[in-house]
């Protein structure tokens, strides 16, 4: 059910919040995955027999790279090496939250996962269920119903192709009436229509949601001219203000606030700390130290925030360190590091804008449907360069021994690429060059431990203590 109430808003000052005035906000409840169900995805590859019995273990490093959810103009596949930026390409079983929308008058309803780390909108069209096989089960959208759909020119951005880490999404673009709730609603909202979704494999058939709402900037789209949904609702006059907010249950489903926050998720609503964005791509900021177990892993790095991604991905070398700590091997099936059950995985803490949020190390462990095999939720993520180059490359395998005195054998593999051409010279680097390499992907492990608030006109992010019932 979708209501509205009274709550808090905040203006900016300094990098701090000052409460002036009350707003309406919508507050839009959020369906969990429950974790076994969620879990049982994350593990579905996984192969005990493959692990072997040699005291040796075969390792492999994956990559994911800076621009996750990015599209390419159909007409510019293939030109590798003009406009080249990294991607972060993630598997689209680590979603674990998503809630509805409606597109189109009369209006169709769609479940999609509301996704910070990107910036498109994209739902299954009617062409999916005859040119996929992984659609036979989503609601898919039939402009030849609606009133107010309008095709985008061919040629103009009429064709698109999002790449995540198991497969490409392509189809085409459209504008109509998108809604959040009864008068919430973009008139003029361009989004994408999925024809091909086989890319994303039996885990997008089999799951819960039928598309994505990517809550992140324009910067990440091939159209940077397009808003996403809430710029687009404050454009129109229907927010006063361009904000969200997420409140991600541990144990229970969790709320989107659009439009402003909603203050009784918070344990003080006057104690909210304020983060200037790196860069108005990401809701990436700087985090100022990340220690595991009381032992600094790194004093100066940063962080996506990321809704879409339930885990936690870091640069090689810190997760490394880690994984050592807990005598982990890595299980290239799945891409996690395999743990002791008994192994007890301390606290990981993470410091942002002088705030300290402590993930339990009971949160960082994964276990299989049998309860005999134990994961670390805290995985590699690789780089890769701009121009066709790819930092990761040729060093991949670094640290790796530090697993295991008796490794014989490193195997690197999954290098991915993903393009996009035609970006001006004055567009915004998604990720500042100091950062590549020495960037963390947060999930929802970590942003499921505080109120999360997303200010797209003051590029800030924000984060406020939950109420003592909402934790736990």
């Amino acid at each position: 059910m979708l209501f509205k109430s009274l709550a808090l808003s905040a203006s900016l000052a300094g990098g701090t919040a000052i409460v002036c005035s009350s707003a309406e906000i919508l507050k839009i409840p959020i369906n969990k995955i429950p974790d076994e169900e969620h879990h049982a995805n994350l593990l579905r590859s996984f192969d005990p027999a493959a692990l072997g019995t040699s005291s040796s273990i075969v390792i492999a490093a994956t990559s994911r790279r800076l621009g996750r959810g990015t599209v390419q103009r159909e007409e510019k596949r293939g030109e590798m090496g003009r406009g080249e930026e990294n991607v972060i390409l993630r598997d689209l079983q680590n979603a674990q939250y998503w809630g509805s929308l409606e597109v189109g008058t009369p209006p169709q309803e769609f479940q999609v996962v509301f996704d910070t780390g990107s910036s498109d909108l994209w739902i299954p069209s009617g062409k999916c269920k005859t040119e996929s096989s992984n659609c036979a089960n989503k609601s898919t959208f039939d402009k030849s119903a609606s009133s107010t759909y309008a095709e985008v020119p061919h040629g103009a951005k009429g064709e698109f192709s999002i790449r995540y880490g198991s497969g490409p999404v392509s189809g085409t673009y459209g504008v109509d009436v998108v809604t959040l709730a009864d008068d919430y609603t973009s008139t003029s909202q361009t989004f994408a229509l999925a024809e091909h979704t086989d890319g994303l494999g039996t885990v997008y058939g089999g799951a819960k949601f039928d598309g994505i709402l990517g809550l992140a900037f324009p910067a990440l789209s091939i159209d940077q001219d397009v808003n996403a949904l809430i710029p687009n609702l404050k454009e129109e006059g229907v927010l006063d203000r361009a904000v969200f907010a997420f409140y991600l249950g541990n144990e229970s489903d969790g709320e989107l606030a659009v439009g402003g926050y909603d203050a009784s998720r918070m344990e003080d609503p006057s104690d909210i700390t304020w983060v200037d964005l790196l860069s108005p791509a990401y809701w990436l900021v700087k985090m100022n130290g990340v220690r595991f177990g009381g032992v600094m892993i790194s004093a100066n790095t940063a962080g996506i925030m990321d809704t879409g991604t339930s885990l936690i991905y870091g640069p090689q070398d810190q997760v490394m360190n880690m994984a050592e700590a807990l005598n982990a091997r890595y299980a290239s099936q799945v891409g996690l590091f395999l743990i002791d059950c008994e192994t007890s995985v301390p606290d990981l803490e993470i410091t942002v804008g002088g705030r300290s949020v402590s993930i339990p190390g009971a949160d960082l462990v994964i276990k299989d449907d049998t309860g005999r095999y134990c994961f670390f939720a805290v995985s590699i993520m690789a780089f890769g360069g701009f121009g066709g180059g790819a930092a990761g490359e040729g060093h991949a395998d670094a640290g790796v021994d530090k697993l295991n005195g008796e490794l014989e054998e490193v195997v690197v593999e999954g290098i991915e690429r993903s393009t996009v051409g035609g970006r001006g010279g004055g567009d915004v680097e998604p990720i500042p060059f100091e950062y590549i390499g020495n960037t963390w992907l947060m999930g929802d492990s970590f942003l499921r431990q505080f109120y999360s608030i997303y200010d797209y006109e003051n590029q800030k992010f924000g984060l406020a203590d939950l109420t003592k019932q909402m934790e736990g």
